[in-house]
């Protein structure tokens, strides 16, 4: 796949210091340098391995007071990654601050901070709130010097800067003007499973926004219905449920699922985890049982995108294959492993 590639970054040299490359969490990660030091802002890959230009002769240590009076020069790491067509885009951005006494040749500088700083930008973390207001400006204007990056930036990143800094808009008209409008971003908004009165479930995890749906599946039936989040799906009405597996061990066998929906880095909704929980209710007693505990950690854990189906029998299986593959575009854009697990 596409995907499985680092991105091919080739700016920022000067100094004879290529990206660095970082896989985490399975992807695969570019990380290029930059710094801004007055009114100049350049890419500089030296930062990486604390040889930037701005660097060079000058002998750094920890203590601070060594270059107090000295000049604020930012340090920069960028990270990208590809998108499913092949296509590198901004993911993460970090921030870190150094002085530099040019008349001594001394400067102060976190090597420690510095080395999370490169980690943190490496696993899609974008913060920001260092820079000053004109060091803002100048950042707009690097990142402008590298348009197709900031077409093809995941939403977290480019959220969390346009919102950050406002200049940052007239890149999106540009992208608009060329044909690249920015993703739609937030949660999907999505139709599914109200019948009952409940809304799907919005949430922000690990800086993706997703929608949860609720699915029973009564063996070879299938249902989007979102009660399932609250707990009160159309067959838990009137039931009075407890801990004890004995209350209702000859009762039937309901499984609800929770669905999290994400949007790709295009902006398009797809499925994005589930997961899976039994219940029995005897009916005739109004009688059922449930564990609350273990309803409430699917929910998170399909937030995060697992996706866990070996409660289900076989019949179940295909029934819910057979209700999510009923959404074209969701199931078009559901990640690999959730499509992988019905075959």
């Amino acid at each position: 796949m596409a995907q499985d590639a680092y991105p091919e970054l080739d700016f920022g040299r000067e100094t004879g210091v290529p990206p660095s490359r970082f896989r985490v969490s399975g992807r695969k990660t570019t990380v290029v340098g930059a710094v801004i030091d007055g009114d100049a802002a350049a890419f500089d890959n030296g930062i990486l391995a604390g040889k930037a230009k701005v660097e060079e002769g000058i002998k750094f240590g920890p203590e601070v007071l060594r270059a107090l009076g000295g000049r604020r020069v930012i340090a920069l790491w960028l990270a990208a990654v590809n998108d499913d067509q092949g296509r590198a885009g901004w993911y993460g951005m970090t921030v870190g601050e150094m002085r530099i006494d040019r008349v001594k040749g001394e400067g102060f500088r976190d090597v420690a901070a510095f080395q999370s700083k490169l980690a943190d930008a490496a696993a899609g973390r974008t913060a920001v709130w260092q820079l000053k207001e004109e060091e803002r400006g100048h950042l707009v204007k690097l990142l402008a010097t590298q348009p197709s990056l900031w077409m093809h930036a995941a939403k977290s990143f480019r959220d969390t800067l346009s919102s950050t800094i406002p200049e940052l808009k007239d890149l999106e008209v540009a992208a608009a003007k060329s044909g690249e409008a920015a993703p739609a971003s937030g949660p999907p908004l999505l139709a599914l499973g109200r019948e009952g009165g409940f809304e799907p479930r919005t949430l922000r995890t690990a800086g993706r926004d997703l929608s949860i749906l609720g699915v029973l599946v009564d063996g070879a039936s299938a249902a989007w219905d979102n009660g399932v989040l609250e707990g009160k799906s159309r067959v838990e009405a009137g039931v009075t449920f407890g801990p004890e597996v004995l209350r209702a061990m000859g009762g039937k066998r309901f499984c609800a699922v929770w669905v999290a929906v994400a949007r790709g880095e295009d902006g398009a909704p797809g499925y994005f985890g589930a997961t899976v929980c039994d219940m029995r209710i005897d009916v005739m007693k109004k009688d059922g049982f449930r564990d609350v505990g273990a309803h409430s950690m699917k929910l998170n854990d399909a937030a995060r995108g697992r996706v866990e189906l070996w409660r289900l029998k076989p019949e179940e299986k295909k029934a819910l294959g057979d209700l999510l593959k009923g959404q074209p575009e969701l199931w078009a854009n559901a990640v690999e492993n959730l499509q992988n697990a019905f075959g």
